[in-house]
């Protein structure tokens, strides 16, 4: 493409596909990377996310997890089953923490979500996940949505209105009509946004349920919406990557005991973390 250059105004650099990435995510809010996860894993966290959700379902029950706004919600699944461990760890997911939030972020939620066939689901209303009235000079908190089943205009999939991150004002009702744009996407994608952006489901017209997996990281100083750190600090290895990743490198000390210790690897909040 050819267009006209500036004195002193840059030109983005695009060498690689990060770099697109980045751009897209700095002007749009988003970017989508398709195939990341194959056939076999896609049905095994389908059956996953259903299992976990039955059992939720049964044990909450109906009437008070819609009238929380809950129902389609599968949360804490790593208490359910251990293959959403895995998620935690891909390599896609550590190269793009590295560039946004931070090779030290922490894991803020991870949900199941089930859209229903003609359910008015939670997230079916313009949202976003970081629901701050200011701006960062810094990314503090990024999604990635792991998509299960086909996302288009028949199963709902995720509207999102571009660009909307940059501001602090909620959108307006003409602005968003005018310029929402629906999430197209095959099972094994990854939608990768700014938890500033506005977005919500779509309606899912089909017969069978649309699922996807929420996961949303921030910078570790950042409260979890779970406490992911005193779920799991007997079930995982306090020197792996995946305790730094749920938060078990960023415990603040309950005391000062446990403040002054005689090595900074016995400390609750470990140097370095942000």
């Amino acid at each position: 493409m050819d267009y006209q250059e500036y004195v002193g105004l840059e030109k983005n650099a695009i060498h690689s596909a990060t770099d697109i990435w980045k751009e897209d995510l700095d002007r749009l809010g988003y970017f989508l990377v398709p195939n990341v996860l194959d056939r076999s894993t896609i049905t095994k966290l389908q059956e996953a996310v259903d299992k976990a959700w039955n059992k939720q379902l049964k044990k909450y029950g109906e009437p008070l997890l819609r009238s929380i706004g809950d129902y389609g919600v599968a949360r804490g699944l790593m208490e359910e089953d251990p293959i959403f461990f895995d998620l935690l760890t891909l390599p896609l997911v550590d190269k793009v923490l590295d560039f946004t939030v931070g090779p030290t972020s922490i894991l803020h939620l991870q949900n199941g979500i089930c859209l229903y066939p003609k359910e008015k689901h939670n997230q079916g209303r313009f949202h976003k996940d970081f629901a701050k009235d200011f701006i960062s000079d810094k990314l503090l908190s990024i999604n990635f949505f792991f998509i299960l089943d086909p996302f288009n205009q028949q199963t709902g999939g995720t509207w999102i209105i571009p660009g909307t991150h940059k501001n602090t004002t909620m959108p307006s009702e003409s602005f968003i009509e005018k310029n929402k744009i629906q999430i197209t996407a095959q099972p094994g994608s990854i939608l990768i946004f700014d938890s500033l952006l506005w977005h919500c489901s779509g309606e899912n017209s089909t017969n069978k349920v649309r699922r996807a997996i929420n996961h949303q990281y921030t910078r570790p100083f950042i409260k979890q919406q779970l406490n992911y750190p005193e779920m799991f600090k007997e079930k995982v290895d306090m020197e792996s990557k995946l305790a730094q990743r749920l938060g078990l490198w960023a415990i603040p000390p309950r005391n000062v005991d446990e403040y002054r210790v005689s090595s900074p690897k016995l400390r609750t909040y470990r140097a370095g973390q942000g």
